[in-house]
């Protein structure tokens, strides 16, 4: 679909020539009727099949084709939260948020424009922010172990952790052996200053083979908690050089000698 951006540009190619007489400035015919058919075209409503098209276009094709259905019409309900959801996952959480609650004005029981809101704020770390809006979207859609496993991380930004370890919990009842539900698990006990318990459920998450490396750097971290620094060095070898992994096991070190230096951590990551 013809985008207004292609009209703009177009124009904006036709004015640049500053020193050019009024004659050469001026449009030709063709560009005039090009230009003509691409404002047309951008007024029109995507169909259902271009919608569904774009779930296979990149993210930033996929964030230019929602925001212009939006600007068609600002009532859009897919437009606002899948644009919320492209948005965020670009990593702009804070636009997401901002787009997801104005949209939430017009449909305040929506469970996906809910849903997006309280993903933008756990991933702006505002999860004490996250909970109501997903529990409202919870409350459509009970068995989604996404939005349960969402809520959970919500709760341990909120420094709630024993609430957060109960969804995390029913998440994987819901999910079983699901990596990104045992990552949450285990660096929630590991922030409970629970590290054998975290390292379990982040092994059985690594042994999954379909995370990413911050999961395997948590787990070296877990370890080498338990003062097995070589076995942490290992861990952590996977993923960054050998004088990171020094450094980092020189750090926890560190850490482990000082309380007070833990429990900065601890507190800066709750």
């Amino acid at each position: 679909m013809a985008t207004r951006l292609s009209a703009l540009l177009l124009m904006t190619s036709i004015s640049l020539g500053a020193c050019a007489t009024s004659a050469e400035l001026a449009p030709t015919e063709q560009e005039e009727a090009l230009a003509a058919q691409l404002q047309s075209a951008s007024i029109v409503p995507a169909t259902a099949d271009e919608r569904a098209a774009m779930e296979n276009q990149d993210l930033l094709t996929q964030a230019a084709f929602w925001a212009e259905a939006m600007e068609l019409n600002p009532a859009d309900h897919e437009a606002a939260y899948k644009l919320a959801s492209v948005v965020r996952r670009l990593g702009n959480a804070r636009r997401a948020s901002e787009i997801a609650r104005q949209a939430l004005a017009l449909r305040p029981q929506s469970t996906e424009l809910n849903r997006e809101l309280g993903l933008a704020l756990t991933a702006s770390g505002q999860g004490g922010e996250a909970i109501e809006p997903l529990s409202a979207a919870l409350r459509n859609a009970p068995d989604d172990w996404r939005l349960i496993n969402a809520l959970g991380v919500a709760f341990d930004q909120a420094g709630r952790s024993a609430q957060a370890r109960e969804r995390f919990t029913q998440a994987l009842l819901l999910a079983p052996g699901e990596p990104a539900v045992l990552s949450n698990l285990g660096l929630s006990y590991a922030l409970a200053g629970d590290p054998e318990r975290a390292e379990d459920f982040l092994r059985r998450a690594v042994a999954s083979g379909s995370v990413d490396s911050q999961v395997r750097q948590n787990l070296a971290l877990v370890v080498a908690l338990q003062g097995r620094f070589d076995e942490a060095e290992q861990i952590a070898l996977e993923d960054v050089t050998p004088e990171m992994a020094e450094a980092n096991m020189a750090y926890v070190r560190d850490m482990m000698s000082s309380p007070r230096r833990w429990d900065d951590l601890r507190g800066a990551e709750g």
